[in-house]
């Protein structure tokens, strides 16, 4: 994928206001813009912050101390059987991608308790398109109307509608 133009435009004057008024804002708007480049190009994440230019590390999501587990792990922490865990992940009841042929990665954060799931999950990954790209969303922080929170922290307090209607601003990036 290459882009059409060489600089990037200047920001309107409604853009530079916003940038002001809501930097927080404004930085996941740019993180999520960044991550839509890569994801659509296919370009293999990054192996260190050190291969980021310096003036766009602030933007590089550290993934590294996210607590990934296996279907083992999940099974245990579940009380489920292991066939029950990649029934769930099957029909996205359960968010978990595969990192090789045969190692599935479940993020342990939606899990809520013993047989139990964040609600709302499938639906999410409906409107994100991807499992990854869908804990990527509710893995960050993102703007709400009661401020900056983690989506998935929303999920687990009812809040799916709003959870969903910020994730169909996540996923249109993608389409």
């Amino acid at each position: 994928m290459g882009f059409l133009v060489k600089r990037p435009p200047k920001l309107s004057s409604g853009a530079r206001e916003f940038v002001r008024e809501h930097p927080e804002e404004a930085r996941v708007a740019v993180a999520v813009a960044l991550e839509t480049a890569a994801a659509q190009s296919g370009a293999e994440r990054v192996r260190s912050a050190a291969e980021v230019p310096a003036r766009l590390r602030r933007f590089v999501v550290d993934r590294t101390d996210e607590d990934l587990i296996g279907v083992t792990e999940a099974a245990s922490r579940l009380g489920v059987s292991r066939t029950t865990v990649y029934d769930w992940a099957a029909r996205n009841t359960l968010i978990a991608w595969r990192s090789t042929k045969r190692r599935l990665n479940i993020p342990a954060g939606q899990i809520v308790g013993p047989g139990r799931v964040a609600d709302g999950l499938a639906e999410v990954v409906d409107v994100v398109g991807e499992p990854e790209l869908a804990w990527a969303f509710l893995s960050q922080e993102w703007p709400f109307d009661g401020g900056m929170a983690r989506p998935i922290e929303r999920l687990r307090s009812g809040g799916l509608d709003e959870v969903l209607s910020a994730a169909a601003g996540f996923g249109a990036t993608f389409t």
